[in-house]
């Protein structure tokens, strides 16, 4: 009876490496073919003037230019700048206090976690037009809440005002993510050594010291999470504002995904469009590698050295 031959280990290396390779192989079709290729697409367009539908002519660097003397772009960088603080502070603040008080194993609190989480499933297009309607100044529920409570100022237009447009967005935004943080950090809270806050219980720290001084630090890992997350999706924000404002009034609150699409399938300046795409996705990867870079990379994996 013949025996098989034992392949070299050299010989058995390169098959199991060609092996992996067929299996990542479906994975890295989809990527280059719905990341790469619309990115390498849409750097050319951007070197282009062209109406999406005509052949374009070569344009250089000249839509690039253009975006630092054209005022709406720098008015998208501006909301861009309050957008991703005001938005990402108060959702990981209400998050972590939440989770905190939802983790205390209080009656009734797995039922109170589906209930803050259900707006972050919600679409974004149902959240903008109930929120819409909420703030109508004639007669959305604040102002028949402010006629009947007398209270005036719940009459204003806050979404047609061109001082408070990006900050009714902003709230609005906050309230539907502010369960998305919660989550994160109760799974987080799952993963710390209970005998660590007994330690720090039996050594005479108060809830407020534990919170503080133990259980936020050691959540680094989820803090940084949340914020790479909240930097990507600030920045590509689009169906929100769009339901609510279409980045008005008079482009007050305008970002860079509502000025692309405004660019490319309403004034047909795909070149352009393409161009203000660029610079959010380097803007988007320059945080993200920065945001990683001040923490360190061991910030990820909870090995900070």
């Amino acid at each position: 009876m013949k025996t098989a031959k034992k392949l070299p280990s050299s010989a058995k290396k390169h098959r199991y490496q060609f092996s992996g390779l067929l299996f990542l192989l479906p994975a890295l079709l989809l990527f280059v073919g719905f990341v790469v290729y619309p990115i390498v697409y849409n750097n050319q367009a951007s070197l282009l003037h062209w109406d999406g539908v005509n052949p374009g002519t070569s344009a250089g660097l000249a839509n690039y230019a253009e975006l630092f003397k054209d005022p709406v772009f720098l008015t998208t960088l501006r909301n861009s700048l309050l957008w991703i603080p005001l938005t990402i502070i108060p959702q990981a603040l209400m998050g972590f206090l939440l989770a905190v008080a939802l983790d205390q194993k209080l009656a009734g609190s797995t039922a109170y976690r589906a209930l803050f989480f259900v707006p972050a499933i919600l679409s974004p297009v149902v959240v903008g037009i109930v929120w819409q309607r909420i703030m109508d100044p004639f007669n959305g529920v604040l102002a028949s809440l402010g006629h009947t409570l007398g209270l005036k100022n719940l009459n204003f237009d806050f979404l047609g005002n061109p001082k408070t447009a990006i900050f009714a967005v902003i709230f609005v935004n906050v309230w539907m993510w502010t369960g998305f943080s919660m989550l994160f950090y109760l799974a987080g809270l799952q993963l710390i050594d209970k005998s660590v806050l007994e330690a720090a219980k039996i050594d005479g720290a108060t809830g407020f010291q534990t919170i503080m001084r133990i259980t936020f630090p050691l959540l680094k890992t989820t803090h940084l999470s949340l914020l790479l997350l909240g930097i990507i999706g600030s920045l590509k924000t689009f169906e929100l504002i769009y339901v609510m404002t279409q980045g008005g009034p008079a482009h007050a609150s305008e970002m860079l995904p509502t000025y692309a699409f405004q660019q490319a399938f309403q004034l047909q300046n795909v070149g352009y469009a393409s161009a203000i795409s660029m610079v959010l996705i380097v803007i988007a990867v320059a945080a993200s590698l920065l945001m990683v870079r001040v923490f360190g990379s061991g910030f990820l994996t909870g090995d900070d050295k």
